[in-house]
Order: C-alpha cells, then sequence, then structure tokens
C-alpha cells in the first residue's frame, strides 16, 4: 500500500515527465512548422491537434493518478496494486516494433534524444520503484491494470 506522500511523489514525477515531453514536442512542432507557440496556443494543440494526440493517453493516467490522490483511503489501498502496472504500461519498451501513432513509438526517440526526458523518465521509474510490483508483467495484463485504474478513478463516488 502506498501512502499519501507517494501518491504526491508519483503524480510530481509523472508532471515532470508531462512537461518535458510536451517541450520536446513543442520544439519539433515549430520546427517542422517553422513557427513559434506560446502557452496558450500550446495548451490547444494539446488538446487538438493530432500531432499531439500521443501525450493524451499519459494526460489521462496524470489526472487519473490526481483523481485517486483524492479518493477515500480504502480506495487508495485497493488501487494501489494497479498504480505500477498502469504507470508501466506506458513506460515499458515496447516489445515489437510499436504501432504507428502509438505512445510508445514517439516515447522512446524522446528518451534517446533528450536527457531532460531521460530525467523525467528515470525520475518516475524511482517514483514507482515503492509501489507493489504487477504479478504479471505482459503488454495486455499491464492494459488491463491501466483500464482498471482509469475506470474507478472517472467513475469513483464523489
Amino acid at each position: 500500500m502506498a501512502d499519501a506522500a507517494e501518491w504526491g511523489k508519483l503524480a510530481g514525477a509523472l508532471r515532470e515527465l508531462h512537461r518535458a515531453l510536451l517541450e520536446h514536442a513543442r520544439r519539433d512542432y515549430e520546427r517542422e512548422r517553422v513557427t513559434v507557440v506560446n502557452p496558450g496556443p500550446l495548451l490547444q494543440l494539446l488538446a487538438t491537434d493530432p500531432y499531439f494526440a500521443w501525450l493524451r493517453s499519459l494526460s489521462e493516467l496524470m489526472v487519473d493518478i490526481d483523481m485517486l490522490r483524492d479518493a477515500e483511503p480504502a480506495l487508495m489501498d485497493e488501487l494501489s496494486s494497479a498504480v505500477r502496472p498502469a504507470v508501466e504500461h506506458f513506460l515499458s519498451p515496447p516489445k515489437t516494433a510499436p504501432a504507428s501513432g502509438s505512445f510508445a513509438e514517439r516515447y522512446w526517440p524522446c528518451i534517446q534524444d533528450d536527457p531532460h526526458v531521460a530525467m523525467a523518465h528515470a525520475g518516475v521509474k524511482q517514483a514507482i520503484a515503492a509501489w507493489p510490483l504487477p504479478e504479471n508483467a505482459d503488454a495486455a495484463s499491464l492494459l488491463h491494470e491501466r483500464h482498471r485504474l482509469a475506470e474507478k478513478a472517472r467513475h469513483r463516488p464523489s
């Protein structure tokens, strides 16, 4: 079981990873389109532009983690076993070539090309080290736990 401090540490590490990835993607977007994107329009692009669609699943995970941080302790305890697999669903290198447009297809080159992303990735790995290991680490099990976490976060009693 993870305590509130562990939930907060993970949420902060995910925010830092998201920030580093968004900055990397913004630079690539600006270079490809020979334009400058300010913070307000960048938020709009993140939410609507297909170029940034790959980041939305990480954004959703962050929202789910934040929502569960405010949940009843019993629900937090129940879901603590789903958190690490849900995060590792995103952070684990793909066993096969990643699908076109997938998070992994864009994520792993960022880790290799950008030291800020690599450091943020290490920060998330460090933050989830205290969480329970998944019973099954195959892709289907990790994805199942990600869906379980999302379902509980989005449909929990207020």
